[in-house]
């Protein structure tokens, strides 16, 4: 079984099972064939805005970070699709984290800049006066919309319904410290190359479309986690803890194998302590009076991720009687086996 990847780091890691080092996939009988980043979809069946010497002349040498030289050739060729479609690739799996990112006008087209690596490019610099700069979760759905049915129309002439799975994207507002605290991310790593927690609701609204529409399989576990200064040094919005990978993965494994019928999942398996990374997971540092204070923050916002700090509550302090009346309140919302 082979696997195109589409999207960015957050379903890349997820079939790595956690393991941010890894490469490929982590189960032995699913292989993945292409793993396309940086790429936009809408923008991705605008024509190429240079010739392609031009792209093909840009080097390595010239980016911020030289192992993204082929994903910035391919935002610029507008070879996405085409790898998609030539790919002998069973799956798709996708997720829309780039379209939070600004990208170029030039003339009559536009695209993807790579995370912004473009700007660091001769070809930029040749072209600059004639470029502009947007980000489409600030655009009219008019405008752009028409772009992303041209994708799937093209995309599902190979991938049906039953072959494409779309990892829901939210981007972090908050991140677990390592001394315990709830905090939110600042500010410094909300660049326009970066997610972007501004641009969540845009966002929905584009999953929302294309579920509604192209009926993919969909795992939405996003919302109920946050981001792990433990795991990870860069704390990007799209940089989660260790137990959203872990879990997505076994969703995504399942549904590539046919183990599920399930074809919208949203059920965290929280409160539950035989589940997969649970004794690795407790070794973080968890502030119990501050948690009480954030998941009353977060009930107050109606923000799901209040259930995400009560599973932790629920681990550091199972016995607290403010946790037992918090698990109450939440049996009115959610059923856990």
């Amino acid at each position: 079984m082979k696997v195109n990847i589409l999207g960015s780091c957050i379903s890349r890691i997820s079939l790595l099972d956690g393991d941010c080092s890894g490469h490929g996939i982590a189960h032995d009988h699913i292989e993945m064939k292409y793993f396309l980043d940086k790429q936009n979809i809408a923008l991705s069946v605008m024509p190429a805005p240079f010739s392609k010497n031009e792209i093909m002349d840009i080097s390595a040498e010239e980016l911020w970070d030289k192992s993204r030289i082929h994903s910035l050739q391919q935002c610029l060729n507008k070879s996405t699709v085409h790898m998609l479609l030539e790919s002998d690739a069973d799956w798709l799996v996708m997720d829309l984290f780039d379209m939070q990112n600004d990208f170029a006008i030039y003339k009559e087209t536009a695209f993807a800049t790579c995370a912004h690596e473009y700007m660091q490019t001769k070809c930029f610099n040749k072209y600059k006066k004639d470029i502009q700069i947007a980000n489409l979760m600030t655009l009219p759905k008019w405008i752009w919309y028409p772009y992303v049915d041209i994708f799937f129309e093209k995309i599902m002439k190979k991938y049906d319904e039953n072959h494409i799975i779309l990892n829901r994207f939210r981007s972090n507002t908050y991140y677990l410290d390592k001394d315990g605290l709830v905090k939110e991310i600042p500010n410094n790593f909300k660049n326009p190359f970066q997610a972007n927690d501004n641009y969540n609701q845009p966002l929905k609204e584009l999953e929302d479309y294309i579920i509604e529409k192209y009926n993919p399989y969909v795992i939405d576990l996003s919302q109920y986690f946050m981001g792990d200064a433990t795991f990870w040094d860069n704390l990007n919005g799209a940089h989660f803890e260790k137990e959203f990978y872990r879990e997505t993965y076994t969703q995504l494994i399942k549904i590539i194998q046919g183990e599920t019928d399930n074809r919208y999942y949203t059920e965290p398996d929280f409160f539950n302590k035989s589940r997969r990374g649970y004794e690795e997971d407790k070794l973080r540092v968890f502030d119990i009076e501050h948690g009480i204070q954030t998941l009353d923050m977060l009930i107050s916002k109606e923000d799901f991720l209040w259930v995400n700090v009560l599973d932790k509550l629920d681990t550091y302090a199972p016995d607290d009687e403010r946790v037992k009346e918090y698990k109450k309140f939440m049996n009115d919302f959610f059923v856990y086996e």
